[in-house]
This record gives structure tokens, sequence and C-alpha cells, in this order.
């Protein structure tokens, strides 16, 4: 692999001094398309076939076809020798670019950059509140407010955070007191597209304070069409995830004719699982958390704990990455109930995927795109100015009537005579051949 991108690159080099070098124009624009091209191999060999292929499509297609209408519509492709208005054009160009090369190189010496590095990302955390007889609480995070008055069912974003020890607590919004305290290291990742943590609060009753347990979230680029799934269980029991699908009307009674699959089977409080990931379309509408007993093979009589059959609730969308949280609310008249709190983020995009490039350009390099943009305008007008010639002048045309024969000649041939009254000698009339003999 790196003696084919040497390969490219010195190709690439070598078409880019031939394009400005030539004194041809033609030739100039077929040795920028070699270059381009070049450019795009490099892409495609960096795993970033997205931007290979719009490297192929605008530069190496679209913008050179302009440049070649516009270098035909001058007369530039013609090899005459040029005369040289800006003799100090070629010096100034020159030195301009000699000094870029140098400061370059001294940027890349000065700065260390190291090709082969690894990045080492900052870890991200974020606060679930599934426990539900905490009520509305503050979050602290080494004595810093982190989260206000976050309720049941809530989730805080995302929030970077340096690497080291934390202490997390949770106290009733508005008080001092404090409910819960758990202590953990957050630290830099470096093999994650992601370095993504999440606090659930969850459990506890009206004497007990809930759990606090640290998990790592998955946001790691997901297939294409896809999603990922992941269960985490704060109830109180092990659960199973079971798909209740059905093939036929019958299925209810005839338990041969169902299909029942385990997702997931026995999954311990406090515990996050993965599933496969799931396409698209694949619905949740049939997916119900039952309690876990090994001695009852019918699926359809364990006692179930919550099920997901809300449409609008649950659903699988593509290119994300989403997180159960099984657990217990207290409703108003005291009495409790199972959910499922769903925890939906947007899945880390493909290294040179469409989305990742759009992401780029619109947030961290809008203003050097636009001025890469004004640029390329500015070099089509500087040469259209350099390629145009002053004074030319048309060749005049002589647009009158040539005429080959007198209008007077004309008319007398087709009337037989004269116009100005002389007779027109005429061919004398056809005679017979004399026969044979006379």
């Amino acid at each position: 692999m790196e003696a084919l991108f040497i390969i490219v690159m010195l190709v690439a080099v070598f078409a880019a001094v031939a394009m400005l070098l030539s004194d041809n124009a033609v030739h100039s624009a077929l040795f920028l398309i070699v270059n381009f091209a070049c450019v795009a191999l490099m892409y495609l060999m960096l795993d970033a076939p997205f931007l290979a292929m719009i490297q192929i499509a605008v530069y190496a297609g679209a913008i050179m076809v302009l440049f070649l209408f516009v270098i035909m519509l001058l007369g530039a492709e013609k090899t005459t020798s040029p005369v040289r208005r800006f003799r100090w054009l070629e010096i100034v160009a020159t030195a301009l670019g000699v000094s870029f090369a140098v400061v370059a190189f001294y940027s890349i010496g000065a700065g260390r950059i190291d090709l082969n590095g690894t990045i080492t990302r900052q870890p991200q955390l974020r606060v679930v509140h599934a426990a539900p007889y905490a009520g509305a609480v503050d979050v602290y995070a080494n004595g810093e407010l982190f989260a206000s008055n976050l309720e049941f069912g809530k989730a805080t974003g995302f929030e970077a955070v340096a690497p080291g020890d934390y202490t997390i607590t949770l106290n009733p919004t508005g008080t001092t007191d404090v409910v819960q305290t758990v202590n953990f290291s957050l630290n830099g990742q470096t093999t994650r597209q992601a370095n993504t943590y999440t606090a659930v609060a969850y459990g506890g009753t009206d004497s007990t304070p809930p759990t606090v347990s640290l998990v790592e979230s998955n946001l790691e680029s997901v297939n294409s069409r896809t999603a990922r799934v992941a269960v985490f269980n704060g109830y109180s029991k092990p659960v199973n995830l079971i798909d209740f699908g059905a093939d036929s009307d019958n299925a209810e009674t005839n338990l041969a004719l169902r299909d029942d699959r385990v997702l997931l089977s026995d999954i311990q409080p406090g515990a996050l699982v993965e599933l496969p990931l799931l396409s698209e379309d694949a619905s949740q509408r049939s997916w119900v958390f039952t309690e876990v007993n090994a001695n009852e093979p019918d699926f359809g009589k364990l006692p179930q704990v919550a099920n997901l059959n809300n449409l609008d609730v649950y659903t699988v969308t593509r290119d994300t990455s989403q997180v159960l949280v099984l657990g217990t609310e207290e409703l108003l008249d005291g009495s409790t109930r199972n959910v499922a709190i769903p925890l939906v983020d947007k899945a880390v995009e493909p290294f040179g995927s469409p989305q990742s490039i759009g992401n780029l350009l619109f947030s961290k390099y809008m203003l050097p795109f636009q001025l890469i943009a004004i640029l390329l305008l500015a070099a089509m007008v500087g040469a259209i100015a350099l390629t145009h010639k002053e004074g030319f002048q048309p060749r005049r045309r002589d647009i009158r009537r040539k005429v080959m024969k007198p209008l007077t000649n004309v008319i007398g041939d087709q009337i037989g005579q004269d116009v100005a009254g002389e007779a027109v000698p005429r061919l004398p009339a056809q005679q017979n051949e004399p026969a044979a003999g006379d």
C-alpha cells in the first residue's frame, strides 16, 4: 500500500509540474485532469470513497469541462507563442510557491506531526434518571452542577469532561441533601470513535437510596440502513427480552404455530447488553420483557414486565444507537408500573461518508470552503484576463451582393432582345444533318 501511495503521489506531482510548464493550454488542462485522478486514488486509499467520487465528478468532470470550454472559446489552444505582457508574473508566482513550500515544511517539522500517531478522545458523560422514588434531582460532578431539575425518565445530553476521577452526587432539586453519591474514573480513549459513558440512577424505595451504575455507551458507526439497540436492566430482577411475533392468527392458542424468539436472556440488574445490529425496517411492536424461569418452556406463560407495543415511542431508526432503560415508575396514586425508557442518539458517521463530510463542512470548515470557492472564481477570471487578446478586430466582411452579369444582360437573355432596343445575337437554329449520299 505504501509503494502504491508513493507511485500515485509521484504521478500527481509530475502532472502538476507538467501543467505549469506546458505552453499549450489544452495540454495543461489534460495534465490537471491526471492530477485530479491521482488525488481521487489517494482518497480511495485513505478509505474515503465519497471524497474520491466527488473529486472525479466535480473537479475532473464539471470544472475541467468548464475550463476546456473557456480555453476553446478564447482560442488559447493555439500553439503560437503569445506576447508575454506580465513577465514579472512568473517571478512572483515562483517566489510565492517556494515560500509556501518552505512555510509548509517548517510547520510540519516544528509541529512534530506524526501521521501514525493515535488520537485520544476525551470522555463524554450523561446521566439518566430512572429511580422512581427519588423525585427530581440536581446532579453534581466533583461539586459542580452538571444538570438541574432532572426528572424521572429524562436524560442529560453528552457533555465533554476532562479525564480523571469523578464523584457524582444526586440531590433533591433545590436542596443540599444528598440522595446518593458514587465515585468512578473516566479515561481518554484511543480505539473508539466516541468515548461516551452513561450514569444510570435506578431502583431504590421510599426508605433506600437509588443505585447509580456507570456503563459505556456504544456510539460507534453502524452499517448502512441499520441501527444499534442495547438494554439496561434497571428492574429488581433478571429479565428476558422476547420477540412474540406470530405467523398465524391461531398462534395465540396453538403453541406449535408461534415463532417466539429470545432476543436476550437472563439480563441481570444493573447490566447493559447489546443486541446485534437491526435493519431500519425492524419492528419492536412484539417485543416483551419477561421475568426469568428456566422451568417454564412456554414463554407466553412467563410474567411480563414491560412491552414495546407503542409505535410512537419505540421505533428502530437507521444510523442511531438506542438504549432501552428498563425501570419502575411511580404513579400519582402511589402505585407503580414498569416502563422501558428509550434513549436514542445519532451514531458516529463513518469516515469519508456524505454525512461526515457534510457535518465537517457546515461546522468547522464552512469559512475555508467559501474561501476556496472565491479563489477558484478569481483563478477563472484571471485565466480569462490573461488569455484575452487586446486590440483584436474581427475581419470585416463585404456584405454587398456580387453579380456575375449585368442586370440588363440577364433580362435580355430572358426576353430574347436587348432591353436597350438593340438586337441580341442568338444561336442559329438547329439544322438537320444531311442524308447519306447528299
